[in-house]
């Protein structure tokens, strides 16, 4: 937690401002006092410096200079009171009215710095010293104070010095205390969007691509020797969607889409993305995982069965279409802007065309992802079929999991 350096500088301006009224209040009472009682030398130095705090107060509403403003009232709290210990005679017929003096280094403290502020001790103790030993040199005798005055003012140096001290640093502390407040708020409110960015970002990517992004990695792009690729297309989309309102096939649409995309994260799997009515998922990326073939043969035939319980016009159940095959696929990402996960590979365009050539409500794999899950699944045979830019290839049917004896 820290304070913004322009929000301290004004807490500290705000408060030395509102000290330094009370302090020319504080002198014109105490210059009324000693001239009521005939110590009228004493009274020109408390009013004096009533009216040289307020002018300077005036100058800096003008000039805007701060620094001169509060330079020039430290040496006045250091001085004055000195000033006017002399001219009542001792510490006991002064009523300790240096007192005031600490208030220079204590405010060197709060509205300088501590250098500063060490300067200002050093002053203040010399000063000490020095009235110390011109007591009753100076300034000429003047009519003593009465003893029952001289108390009462000990009393009020004391109760003044301590409450105008307790306020102006209770008000201090209580200003960085909202200061600190707001920038707890304003910090939870950063972390909250931090927090939905990298949700949104975890829902474009990979967490280990995204990790890789943020780490700074510029090109991500890795191989990987073996993996599944599956494709699932609506049987009669384009059709469908002449004859319903838009907004209502894309409801329907995002609803089939959000069921297959729990499906996935249930699996383990990745969603790559979806073209159109096309979804397209991989396993085994972006890192390796056990079984990876198994569990993309299973969210096929769950994908399959699920997506009866949709409709796109309301009507009809929905039919999809899925292909499988698997082999090595080149995976990353692309762009700097909207930019994507995605994958190349022959792998990716054979699942592809299993899929356009499939049939509906059915899985059509290729030979090769066959091998894999022979044993464990029940798959028939479908012959021989010529594939667009892949010519004659033996193709299989995914039906389900075979039953253990």
């Amino acid at each position: 937690m820290y304070i913004n350096v322009n929000e301290d500088r004004l807490i500290k301006e705000r408060t030395f401002l509102m000290m330094v009224p009370l302090f020319a209040l504080a002198g014109l009472l105490w210059a009324a006092l000693y001239y009521y009682f005939g110590a009228k030398t004493a009274a020109l130095i408390p009013g004096g410096y009533s009216v040289i705090s307020l002018l300077s107060l005036a100058i800096y509403r003008w000039q805007k200079n701060f620094r001169l403003f509060r330079s020039t009232q430290l040496v006045l709290i250091l001085l004055l009171p000195c000033l006017l210990h002399l001219s009542l005679g001792n510490f006991v017929s002064s009523s300790a009215v240096i007192l005031w003096s600490t208030l220079c280094p204590l405010g060197a403290v709060v509205f300088y710095n501590t250098k500063a502020a060490s300067y200002c001790f050093v002053l203040f103790m010399a000063a000490v010293i020095i009235v110390f030993f011109l007591e009753n040199k100076i300034f000429p005798v003047q009519t003593a104070l009465p003893e029952k005055l001289v108390n009462v003012l000990f009393v009020m140096n004391i109760t003044t010095v301590t409450f105008l001290v307790f306020f102006v640093l209770r008000y201090f502390v209580n200003q960085n205390e909202l200061v600190k407040k707001k920038l707890k708020e304003e910090q939870e409110l950063l972390a909250a969007e931090r927090e939905k960015s990298e949700n949104l970002l975890l829902n474009i990517l990979p967490a280990p691509v995204a990790r890789r992004l943020k780490e700074g990695e510029k090109v991500i792009a890795d191989e990987h020797r073996e993996s599944a690729v599956l494709f699932a297309d609506i049987v009669g989309f384009t059709e469908i969607s002449q004859h319903i309102a838009p907004a209502i096939l894309v409801e329907n649409l995002n609803a089939i889409f959000t069921h297959f995309d729990k499906l996935v994260q249930q699996a383990g799997l990745e969603k790559i993305k979806t073209i159109g009515d096309s979804y397209l998922v991989a396993s085994g990326l972006p890192e390796p995982q056990p079984d990876h073939i198994r569990k993309i043969a299973d969210l096929a035939l769950v994908m399959v069965a699920d997506a009866t319980q949709f409709s796109l016009d309301g009507k009809k159940p929905c039919e999809i279409r899925i292909g499988i095959d698997i082999g090595p696929v080149i995976a990353g990402v692309i762009g700097s802007k909207k930019f994507i996960y995605d994958i190349w590979g022959d792998s990716v365009n054979t699942a592809s065309r299993m899929e356009s050539f499939g049939e509906p409500g059915k899985i059509q794999i290729t030979e090769k992802f066959f091998t894999y899950i022979k044993k464990d699944y029940e798959c028939t045979y479908r012959g021989q079929t010529e594939i667009k830019g892949k010519g004659l290839m033996n193709l299989y049917f995914l039906h389900g999991k075979k039953e253990k004896h």
